[in-house]
């Protein structure tokens, strides 16, 4: 049993380290000790009225983004979501590493940019990171619904993302396995560079998981299992 624990890890690690961008270290951003409104909704019940595909991913992609990030050399780019309608952010943690302080943006599906203010919580080993973003005039954000259920293997689920920069871009596919004590969701909707740090549905429209790696020609591709994270913070 062990093996087959072991094994997915080495695979999931391997295709996370592909993924990684050379270049000067920066500095690392700074866990803030301010505590953010995080709840379930503003989307939600426009969610659980829906029934398509179609209609899940336009009413789901308002609440996707992109993130730039410099490491003093080079611009990267992933993904990320809001969790809180105060401007709360989640999305991998490799995607920020390196990257030097007040060099980190996100671009809305509007065309709007935010400045990333401070991080709320993180970690390495999980590859999550929530922060907050610059919000001067106090607007409000649509932000997704999570799961309070584990997946299920061989359930539906579709993923929305910005890979090579190509915003709103979905995949679909099912749930392949849970592996890693359920942290890690492995899946057949496919995940490749830029997706990373996106949201990954279940076909209620509820998030089950944070898009994190993926190995194109093997259809093998990673979620972080959104109920491995606390968000209750």
């Amino acid at each position: 049993m062990k093996k087959l624990i072991v094994i997915p890890l080495i695979i999931y690690m391997v295709v996370l380290h592909s993924c990684s961008r050379s270049g000067k270290k920066g500095t690392a951003l700074e866990k803030s000790d301010t505590k953010p409104s995080i709840s379930n909704g503003d989307l939600s019940d426009k969610i659980k009225t829906t029934k398509s595909l179609q209609e899940l991913y336009e009413k789901s992609k308002v609440a996707v983004f992109l993130i730039y990030t410099s490491d003093g050399e080079k611009y990267h780019q992933g993904s990320g979501f809001f969790i809180s309608k105060e401007g709360t952010c989640i999305s991998n943690y490799h995607v920020f590493a390196g990257t030097l302080k007040g060099e980190e943006i996100i671009k809305t599906l509007d065309g709007k940019e935010y400045k990333v203010s401070e991080v709320v919580s993180l970690s390495k080993e999980l590859d999550y990171i929530i922060f907050k973003i610059e919000n001067k005039k106090n607007q409000t954000f649509p932000f997704l619904p999570m799961t309070s259920k584990s997946p299920n293997i061989g359930e539906s689920v579709f993923a929305i993302g910005n890979p090579k920069g190509l915003e709103s871009t979905l995949s679909t596919g099912i749930v392949s396995s849970l592996r890693d004590e359920h942290t890690l969701i492995q899946t057949t909707a496919e995940i490749t560079n830029g997706s990373s740090g996106g949201p990954l549905f279940n076909m209620q429209g509820e998030v089950i998981g944070i898009t994190s790696s993926g190995m194109g020609e093997a259809n093998l591709n990673f979620a972080i299992n959104i109920l491995a994270i606390n968000l209750n913070l």
